[in-house]
């Protein structure tokens, strides 16, 4: 009976202990912290990009293209722009945000006091879901910024929809302003501008890739921890019924 006693008194801290001689909450808690650097980025730059759009639309209203000959006002949207990539990057990032909170959390309190089972579990299956929805994100951006890469604005297009947002061919942001870079616009102020702004909507794309690894690692780490943590638990239950049986023999 002594025995089943101090078995019983040990089996609470042996979580911990695991915790401790691995070291996992190291690697948990630093993934975790780098998930919620990356999604601040992330948002931050898509959030400027929608202010710096919003901007253009209700206070610039159009650009000056100095064609030879035809010089035109353009407007600084086209009439099909793609903006359903912002959106989801944003709601990722939002996501990844509080994961990496929630990521932080849990690695202290394996590191405290090795009492994280439900959280590991709960972290587990949201970083699972996280990644698919990084995977999901990373090639959608990608798809559509490609499918609309080398597209030009066509001089008697623009022409003829003076006034009107351009009508030809689908566009992102990102894909529309470069095409814009190409015009001779009237205005170079507006064309340093405009070049700044692309280079952050190529930025945030990009960033979506160490993200995607980011989550990843984090799986990766979590799952593994998961799965040797049900494992310690199923050995000392086993343990556990075990000395009980010879308690009572």
């Amino acid at each position: 009976m002594g025995i089943f006693q101090r078995s019983s008194r040990a089996a609470p801290t042996s979580q911990a202990s695991v915790a401790r001689q691995h070291g996992i909450h190291w690697p948990l808690f630093a993934s975790s912290a780098l998930l919620c650097a990356l999604s601040i980025v992330i948002f931050s730059l898509v959030s400027s990009m929608v202010a710096w759009l919003l901007d253009q639309k209700h206070h610039v209203h159009t650009y000056q293209v100095d064609w030879p000959g035809n010089p035109t006002q353009i407007n600084v949207e086209p009439k099909n722009l793609w903006t359903d990539q912002g959106h989801e990057s944003n709601g990722l990032a939002v996501y990844g945000f509080f994961l990496g909170i929630f990521g932080m959390l849990t690695a202290w309190r394996m590191r405290k006091a090795g009492q994280a089972s439900r959280s590991l579990t709960a972290l587990t299956t949201l970083l699972l879901i996280g990644t698919i929805f990084s995977l999901s994100a990373f090639i959608f951006v990608f798809v559509v910024t490609y499918q609309t890469t080398g597209q030009r604005i066509r001089e008697p297009i623009a022409i003829n929809a003076a006034g009107l947002n351009y009508p030809a061919e689908k566009w992102t942001p990102e894909t529309w302003f470069r095409a814009i870079l190409d015009l001779p616009l009237a205005h170079g102020a507006q064309h340093a501008q405009i070049k700044s702004r692309v280079r952050n909507m190529e930025a945030w794309r990009w960033i979506l890739l160490p993200l995607l690894l980011v989550y990843i690692t984090a799986s990766y780490i979590v799952v593994t921890t998961w799965l040797r943590q049900r494992r310690s638990t199923t050995v000392r239950a086993s343990s556990a019924g075990s000395v009980e049986k010879t308690g009572a023999r």
